[in-house]
């Protein structure tokens, strides 16, 4: 299971805020002993689940629909 480590908010085109979550993998008693292969590297998903991924600090897609979200400042 992952860890959540940041919750982003966003809006879509539409002007509706959803919530984007960056997750990184679970620490194991294999990766502190440096013997795990996950460097701590992270994945975002929507509440719902759906993938996304990063443009820029400020910007991100949906990895299904290509639909893109800005970061809420």
């Amino acid at each position: 299971m992952d860890d959540v480590i940041r919750a982003i908010r966003v809006v879509d085109a539409n002007g509706d805020e959803l919530m984007l979550f960056e997750y990184r993998a679970a620490t194991s008693p294999r990766r502190i002993l440096g013997l795990g292969r996950n460097n701590g590297a992270t994945r975002l998903a929507l509440d719902t689940g759906e993938p996304a991924e990063r443009v820029d600090d400020d910007t991100f897609v949906i990895v299904a629909s290509g639909e893109q979200l800005t970061r809420i400042p």
